[in-house]
Order: C-alpha cells, then sequence, then structure tokens
C-alpha cells in the first residue's frame, strides 16, 4: 500500500514501508515522507492513521500524532504539518478533521478550524490554507466544501466559492486554486 517507484524504469525500489491499510496521502519534507491513511502499522511500528517515514530506510521515525481515524490529506509548511481526514482527535488533542501539527514533536498546534464534516484535500499558499470536502462549516464560518483559512488564526477568510458538491482535490498556481470533486456549481458558476 506504499511504495517508491524508480522514476525511469518504474521499478520499485528497495523503500518497503509495509503499510497495514490504505495510504491516501503523502507529502515529502527534507528526508522525511509522510504518510496519512487508515492504517495502524506502517514502517515496522504501530503508527494510527500518520506516520513519518524515513525518505531513505522507509523506517517510522518516533513522530506519533495518533489520529483516531482516517488521514485522507497533507501538505506541509514549513515546521507544521497539516493534516485533514474523518479523525476527532489527533496530536494530543481535540481537532475535528483539520489539524495543524509541529513537524518536530507531533503535537498539535493551537490552530483549529474545527470542520464539522470530513476534509478531503488541502493546499497551502503564503498564510492560508485552503481546504476542500464535504463539510458546511469550518474555520467558524458556513461554508460549504471550499474554504480558506488563515494559517496564523484557524478563522476562515472571506474567500467563499460555496461549491454544491464534495471538493476532493485543491491544487495552486499562479493566483489560482484549482479545484476537483463531485460539485456542478462553484465559484457563482456552472463547473462539472
Amino acid at each position: 500500500r506504499i511504495a517508491a517507484l524508480d522514476l525511469t524504469t518504474g521499478s520499485a525500489t528497495a523503500w518497503n514501508p509495509n503499510a497495514s491499510s490504505t495510504v491516501n496521502a503523502l507529502a515529502i519534507d527534507g528526508g522525511v515522507v509522510y504518510a496519512g491513511g487508515s492504517f495502524t502499522t506502517i514502517g515496522g511500528q504501530s503508527r494510527n492513521n500518520l506516520a513519518a517515514l524515513d525518505l531513505a530506510t522507509g523506517v517510522a521515525t518516533a513522530w506519533n500524532p495518533n489520529a483516531n481515524s482516517s488521514v485522507y490529506t497533507l501538505a506541509i509548511d514549513g515546521g507544521v504539518v497539516y493534516a485533514g481526514g474523518s479523525f476527532t482527535t489527533i496530536g494530543g488533542q481535540t481537532r475535528n478533521r483539520i489539524a495543524a501539527l509541529d513537524s518536530a514533536s507531533g503535537l498539535a498546534t493551537g490552530w483549529n478550524p474545527n470542520a464539522n464534516f470530513v476534509v478531503n484535500a488541502l493546499a497551502v499558499d503564503g498564510g492560508v490554507v485552503y481546504a476542500g470536502g464535504q463539510f458546511t462549516t469550518i474555520g467558524g464560518q458556513t461554508r460549504n466544501r471550499i474554504a480558506a483559512l488563515d494559517s496564523a488564526s484557524g478563522l476562515a477568510t472571506g474567500w467563499n466559492p460555496n461549491a454544491n458538491g464534495t471538493v476532493n482535490a485543491l491544487a495552486i498556481d499562479g493566483g489560482v486554486v484549482y479545484a476537483g470533486g463531485s460539485f456542478t456549481t462553484i465559484g457563482g458558476q456552472s463547473r462539472n
């Protein structure tokens, strides 16, 4: 359920963390591969739904936020690992479906947007964390399935595309946020 593939040949390398169940998200920072999913063991260690793996060996590091349910998305900004999913506790704190975790300790920071339903996608740009999913409230505001959150306070900004269906994917490039999902209207327009 997790592998490293040679870019030229497509062959699997020796790197083999061997997850016990589904891996939904990966993010790399320096010599660490962060993996989120619905596993209970990975990299030779017990890790509930989220782990940090050594990029060279695939062995799980001591970093262990211990999410109580699935992690579907990860984003990294500086020393912070943002996680989204269906969890309600992570990094030693109550965090409903979205959290910011210290990349050194694995503990949840004070950042707490408190989504009322699943977060499927995250993307970070500057001081803003964009979130997509199935939620209808996040960051203290009504936001239908897509929101922009202040990376310091966790509060929703005024940005409000109001998707009428689930947002499953987000990407940012050149001042534009790209969104994918099952919606048919978003940003005030029909977009299938």
